[in-house]
């Protein structure tokens, strides 16, 4: 009985806490975001606040089959390991045409001036089709650092508007060292490779992907994860010795095979005893795949395995991208709002398709989807009743929940602005964040007429397991 009351006095004191907190909140806050205080950038802030914040919420055999279901029919990733030997002609042209189709038209170049139709063609010239023979053995390879993938192979840059210049038209995603992929094609000037990986078709630059045998390739992807980059990004260490491996950027999410030294042997230079030793993908002068052994410091944010999933994991993962700036595509060495989930959820072993659309559709995901029959006071039952981690879908954009404060959710977000009618005028009022933010949910609106809980078209439960 004694520890019920403790029990129950703390529930008291957060639930006040909660009220006091809600009393005191500004209608917008110095920074222009509605019923917003600075102790919200703190995922303690919220971690006091969830339900059972440690419990584990799906346990490495359920993590398991998410990650195959994934893979599976409408899952959202292809498995690559299941893809054909042979390549066609007609399989590898699809391949090039799907990757350049891109959601923002390219209309202005870096320099302001029009994107015509002929240069657009002169670029779909070095794609190279009419060199695709009829039939190929599929080629496999990794990744060896962090690389785009592209609509069409060259790096000129363009975009929809002048005033649109954070959202490059022929940014199609990226790849992480270690990443699989098909090689399908090269380029007519030899600088890019086609290749197919778990998300889909792109143009990537030659000199990023290593070309090994698939078993090779598949033995390093499948292998047990040694060491989990869990920070927003961590580096490898400086070493001149090997220069492929040194300084290597790694994001949040990346697993890296452990490289089976004894402790204090030295690699590249340096004893491995403050560090973890592990090994990486590179890249041969001719081409080819081999591997490399590389030090990260034991003071970088990283963990043996993947974290366990959990509400107080789920927060502290997502706040320590707060206040990244905006990369679409994961330009900017940073990410957008689908990356910004995804690589949340990797470094605790949960994979998501990379865009948002597929992300709220993801058969491997259990979600509920609305549509124009859900009224506006259904969705805010449902928003109600939505647990940290959830992921709230709309057209172009996901948010992720992390609780709730006098009833009402909260989200992070990477997102360009905060746009909510002004409580004093009534007008709509757009506040550029262009990072990854916490704000408010119920307020916003997703355009100029419709509300974010308006335009949701699903809702994700990420942390509950799908049944058998």
């Amino acid at each position: 009985m004694k520890t019920r009351s403790v029990v129950a006095l703390l529930i008291a004191a957060a639930i006040t806490s909660g009220a006091a907190v809600a009393d005191r909140l500004p209608a917008v806050s110095p920074a222009g975001v509605p019923a917003f205080s600075d102790d919200m950038l703190s995922p303690d802030f919220w971690i006091r606040r969830a339900p059972a914040a440690n419990a584990v919420l799906l346990d490495a055999r359920q993590i398991a089959a998410q990650r195959q279901r994934v893979l599976g029919p409408q899952g959202g990733l292809f498995d690559l390991a299941a893809m054909p030997a042979t390549l066609t002609q007609a399989q590898v042209a699809a391949w090039v045409r799907e990757a350049e189709q891109t959601p923002i038209k390219p209309v202005i170049d870096d320099a302001g001036q029009p994107v015509t139709e002929a240069l657009l063609q002169s670029l779909r010239q070095n794609s190279a089709v009419a060199r695709i023979p009829a039939s190929a053995t599929a080629r496999h390879g990794l990744s060896v650092r962090r690389t785009f993938l592209r609509a069409l192979p060259s790096e000129r840059a363009f975009y929809a508007a002048n005033d649109a210049r954070d959202y490059e038209s022929l940014q199609g995603g990226v790849l992480f060292p270690g990443e699989a992929v098909i090689v399908a094609h090269e380029s007519a000037d030899q600088q890019w490779l086609l290749v197919f990986s778990a998300q889909g078709p792109g143009w990537v630059k030659r000199s990023d992907i290593g070309i090994g045998a698939a078993d090779m390739v598949f033995a390093y992807t499948n292998a047990q994860p040694g060491r989990v980059i869990t920070g927003d990004q961590v580096r490898t260490v400086f070493t001149p010795e090997a220069p492929e491996v040194s300084q290597l950027d790694l994001d949040m999410g990346v697993s890296l095979p452990d490289a089976g030294v004894a402790p204090g042997d030295t690699i590249n230079g340096a004893s491995s005893y403050a560090s973890w030793a592990v090994r990486l993908p590179v890249r041969r002068q001719d081409g080819t795949l081999a591997f490399s052994n590389a030090l990260i410091r034991r003071t970088a944010d990283t963990a043996r395995g993947y974290l366990p999933l959990t509400r107080a994991n789920i927060l502290r993962q997502s706040f320590k991208f707060l206040g990244e700036r905006y990369g679409w595509g994961h330009q900017f060495n940073a990410r957008d709002c689908s990356g910004l989930t995804s690589e949340v959820y990797r470094s605790m072993g949960v994979i998501l398709p990379p865009n948002s659309g597929q992300q709220g559709s993801s058969a491997a995901l259990n979600h509920r989807a609305f549509g124009a029959a859900d009224s506006h006071a259904e969705r805010v039952k449902a928003l109600a009743q939505a647990q940290v981690g959830d992921l709230i879908v709309v057209p172009g954009h996901v948010l992720m929940i992390i609780g709730h404060l006098n009833g009402q959710p909260y989200v992070i977000q990477d997102v360009p602005y905060a746009v909510f009618k002004d409580p004093q005028t009534g007008q709509l009022r757009k506040t550029k964040l262009n990072q990854v933010s916490v704000t408010p949910l119920l307020p916003l609106y997703a355009d100029d007429n419709t509300l974010y809980v308006d335009a949701m078209t699903s809702l994700v439960h990420v942390t509950q397991a799908l049944r058998p």
